[in-house]
């Protein structure tokens, strides 16, 4: 415990040394999911144009299913084991993003963007590799901003990874199936009555 918070303590004022690196991440580690969703809705859309539309779209479902999933287990957790954040724990640690005093374990926002990412890569789905690249920013930047401990990420990938591996093995898949089949079918009636109007 006490080597994790020294290496927040560094990271945390790496970060408030350099300007650029604090305003970066005070950002980017508040509003970074939000790219995620702009991932998923355009994965969805655009998808309506493009070969292996279901597989896509099946693929957003399942991603929505693992990161409810991932963050009900979370909040069970949360309620159960109330670990300080570093900077409840330490207070040389700045909190940069004014984020409030809540369980730290496990990161929610890598758990729920790894989530995303091991799906993009079972499927094989375009743009896996900018998301990956944006979840570990993500994640670091939860460290680096006094959020969360090392263990705190790494529990959050290892909570996106048996989520992942349970759903995609479970009968859960058969109604995914039918729902991508029936929502595709929805969207497309949309999207078409959309460009007919334009």
């Amino acid at each position: 415990m006490k080597s994790e918070l020294r290496i927040v303590t560094k990271c945390n004022k790496i970060a408030e040394r350099y300007r650029v690196i604090h305003s970066f991440l005070s950002i980017f580690t508040q509003v970074g999911h939000i790219l995620f969703i702009i991932y998923g809705i355009w994965l969805w859309i655009y998808s309506a144009n493009q070969g292996n539309k279901y597989q896509k779209r099946k693929s957003a479902l399942v991603i929505l299913l693992s990161v409810l999933f991932c963050s009900s287990f979370s909040f069970i957790i949360g309620k159960i084991w109330k670990r300080k954040r570093p900077f409840a724990k330490d207070d040389k640690i700045s909190n940069f993003t004014g984020h409030k005093s809540n369980a730290s374990f496990p990161s929610n926002h890598t758990m729920n963007s790894f989530a995303v990412i091991f799906q993009l890569y079972k499927d094989k789905i375009p743009g896996r590799f900018f998301m990956t690249v944006l979840a570990i920013l993500l994640a670091f930047s939860r460290v680096f901003t006094g959020l969360h401990y090392p263990t705190d990420l790494i529990g959050g990938i290892a909570i996106a990874g048996s989520m992942h591996m349970f759903i995609n093995r479970s009968p859960i898949m058969n109604f995914v199936q039918q729902l991508t089949v029936w929502s595709s079918l929805l969207t497309d009636s949309v999207l078409y009555f959309i460009k007919k109007a334009w």
